[in-house]
């Protein structure tokens, strides 16, 4: 008989077909286990589930759909962006409320990645005197590092982690949860899980090694490992991890190409969704020409030219009727007074106009970027 294995995922309705590769991968590589698979969704319903739910049978697998309450969470945690659904932020929310009674233990895992093996010597870590156990911190980026210190906790990375949900429902309540994350939001800016359980979990979480559990591929990984260390690592790991940066690169969106695309895409073509991803790219793609194309528009010489003239006439219209004042009192000549105000407010206006229009351009540039941020728990 096989061991049960429970497993975390957060998705939403509107981004459930990323997470086809990372279900398929999990079933397909965990034969070894009974896998109770839970999606916490504020909003995903049962029938959107049928092709996953069919998958999950022909591997004796299970998927339940735990709902969660985004209304009753949007004034106690603070999301990063409007591009995420709120429910990636339920784990708060799934030990105490969320779980059924009978799940001692589970292993998170999270969309934008795919299984690359089996799952079943880290489930049954021993958790004896911990609250969680998960990859150590070779593979996280050293400004992580850094905040977690400031913070004054441990570094808990959340794709793949398993948990003691007993221990957890026995030393925490959820009120105490939500205030740790009100420090987070105020030191941070917005909730974070791993911050969050990070502080609750001090010196109470087993670290096993990154190499053999999980690598990040992005293009800030790639920079501080290099292509061949990653490489090796996916044949030793049992999960790739497409954590994005800025420039939110996926295997769906590849801003850069990582080597584990391959695999994601793997299962991707295997998938109902398959013309899907290439669609939603092709959106993405659009967008940003034109916002590029918006941009270019505000560096012509034309409109150069425009402003320049109108922040000239204004100009002029106001110093010139002041100084021609001063000039008449001190019985200057008023043509030698004209020609230095139109040469002065010539040039200032082109001045001017040169630096509206590079503010314009870094502030619509600043949206982009900001619109593009966003972390899925991706």
């Amino acid at each position: 008989m096989k061991q049960r294995m429970n497993v975390y995922l957060t998705t939403a309705k509107r981004v459930f077909h990323y997470a086809y590769p990372v279900i398929r991968s999990l079933f397909e590589q965990n034969t070894d286990s009974e896998v109770y698979l839970y999606l916490v969704s504020e909003n995903l319903e049962e029938t959107d589930i049928i092709v996953e739910r069919e998958l999950a049978e022909r591997y004796e697998g299970h998927i339940a759909i735990l709902h969660f309450d985004e209304e009753m969470a949007r004034g106690k945690i603070v999301s990063a962006s409007d591009h995420w659904p709120l429910g990636t932020l339920g784990c708060y929310w799934l030990f105490h409320e969320l779980l059924p009674d009978d799940v001692d233990r589970i292993l998170a895992l999270e969309s934008d990645a795919v299984v690359t093996g089996s799952l079943r010597q880290f489930y049954d870590t021993d958790l004896t005197g911990y609250y969680a156990a998960c990859p150590d911190a070779a593979h996280k980026p050293a400004a992580h590092r850094e905040l977690m210190k400031e913070l004054g906790g441990d570094l808990l990375t959340f794709v793949v982690s398993v948990y003691d949900v007993r221990a957890i429902r026995r030393d925490f309540t959820l009120d105490r949860i939500l205030e740790t994350d009100q420090f987070v939001v105020r030191e941070f800016g917005h909730s974070q899980q791993e911050l969050t359980f990070g502080i609750l979990f001090r010196d109470r979480i087993k670290f096993l090694p990154a190499a053999s559990l999980c690598v990040e591929e992005n293009s800030q990984s790639m920079e501080a490992m290099g292509i061949d260390y990653l490489m090796a690592c996916e044949k030793t790991c049992k999960v790739l991890h497409f954590s994005s940066t800025m420039e939110k690169e996926k295997p769906w969106n590849p801003v850069y190409v990582m080597p584990g695309y391959a695999k994601w895409w793997q299962y991707a073509q295997e998938s109902p969704y398959y013309k899907t991803y290439f669609e939603e790219q092709w959106k993405t793609y659009g967008k940003k020409r034109a916002e590029t194309e918006a941009l270019k528009k505000n560096i012509t010489y034309k409109n150069l030219l425009f402003m320049t003239l109108a922040l000239y006439a204004v100009l002029m219209l106001a110093a010139g009727i002041w100084l021609m004042g001063i000039a008449k009192r001190a019985g200057m000549a008023q043509a030698s007074v004209w020609a230095g105000i139109t040469i002065g407010m010539l040039a200032l206006s082109a001045a001017l106009s040169v630096i509206v229009r590079r503010v314009s351009m870094w502030a619509a540039g600043v949206r982009t970027v900001r619109g593009g941020k966003g972390r899925q728990r991706s």
